[in-house]
């Protein structure tokens, strides 16, 4: 099904496998200062609103040194966007380089960056969910349950939680099929 703002709620989306299997790109900032990093942990569902009027929201967790999360503090808006098997080793570069370092990253790999309105997506993804930042947190050891901390986090370097109300949404969902 083709996606678009009017209808990206009544699609039905593998959430698991979007970002478990598929992974995804994360870009936070404008089209004059931005960068990108790849994620495999997010999430998506409503908030803040009664029964069916909550606001639609995409949840990602990024670590506190990456550089795409300094942007992010700076800016309102970030993109989430999936995309093709074939981009996969273009995501893998994406997820190991940092933009700190490396400040044209993206031009090692197959990907077009595209403006958004005030956000970056790219040209060859599937699926692309534009975001306003409406809440951060910060993850903390005490919280965490232990299997979390011992596993992901054993010398600190948590995650923060960015949610984003979904301001705009485009692409395709595999095998979507619209609600009733």
């Amino acid at each position: 099904m083709q996606i678009q703002f009017e209808n990206f709620a009544r699609a039905y989306y593998d959430v698991f496998a979007l970002f478990n299997q598929r992974w995804a790109l994360c870009t936070a900032g404008t089209p004059e200062e931005f960068n990108t990093m790849t994620i495999g942990w997010g999430s998506m569902g409503t908030i803040w609103g009664p029964a069916g009027q909550g606001r639609s929201i995409l949840t990602v967790y990024l670590r506190e040194q990456r550089y795409t999360t300094e942007i992010l503090q700076r800016h309102e808006r970030f993109t989430v966007s999936f995309f093709p098997e074939e981009y996969r080793r273009d995501l893998s570069l994406l997820g190991t380089k940092s933009g700190r370092d490396e400040p044209d990253k993206i031009a090692l790999t197959r990907l077009t960056p595209r403006p958004l309105g005030n956000a970056v997506g790219f040209a060859e993804a599937e699926l692309t969910f534009v975001c306003r930042k409406i809440y951060r947190h910060k993850m903390t050891l005490d919280e965490l349950p232990d299997f979390a901390r011992d596993t992901f986090y054993p010398t600190g370097n948590l995650h923060y939680l960015y949610m984003g109300e979904i301001e705009d949404a485009f692409g395709t969902a595999a095998g979507g099929q619209t609600g009733a």
